[in-house]
C-alpha cells in the first residue's frame, strides 16, 4: 500500500487517515497510534528540512506487510548530511525537536539513505 501526499502541512491529515485505514485492515499486535505518530513525525521533518517548507514535492509512504511491519518513506527534496539526523537529548527541554526521538523510540530499526536513482531525496525505512 502506498500513500502519496504533497509536502504541505495540511496534507498530513490525509496521510494519517490513509495510514490508519490501512493498518486497521491488517492483522497486527502493534500500536497503530504509535506507528502513525512515527510516520507523521518523519513527514513533518521532510516538509521542514528536505523541502524547506516550500510545498514543492511529493512524499511517498509505502507500508510493507510481512513478518514485521516495514514503512518506507521517500522524498525528492534536498539531501542533508545523514549524520546530522539524530535526536536531541531528552533532558534538553525546549519547544520542538523531538521527532527523531519519538521515531527512534517507537521503531525497532530506523535507516536513512540518500536515494541513488538520480532523482534526489532520501529514503527512510522504519521497522516496527
Amino acid at each position: 500500500m502506498i500513500v502519496e501526499i504533497l509536502a504541505y502541512p495540511n496534507e498530513l491529515k490525509t496521510l494519517r487517515a490513509g495510514i490508519k485505514k490501512h493498518l486497521e485492515t491488517i492483522s497486527t499486535n502493534l500500536d497503530i497510534d504509535l506507528i502513525i505518530l512515527a510516520i507523521d513525525e518523519a513527514a513533518q521533518n521532510i516538509i521542514r528540512y528536505a523541502y524547506e517548507m516550500k510545498k514543492s514535492g511529493p512524499i511517498q509512504v509505502e507500508i510493507v506487510d510481512g513478518s514485521n511491519l516495514t514503512v518506507k518513506i521517500r522524498d525528492y527534496g534536498k539531501q542533508i548530511d545523514l549524520s546530522l539526523i539524530k535526536p536531541r537529548d531528552i533532558d534538553d527541554v525546549k519547544v520542538g525537536g523531538l521527532g527523531t526521538h519519538f521515531i527512534n523510540t517507537i521503531c525497532k530499526n530506523v535507516k536513512y539513505e540518500h536515494a541513488t536513482d538520480g532523482k534526489g531525496g532520501t529514503l527512510l525505512t522504519l521497522d516496527f
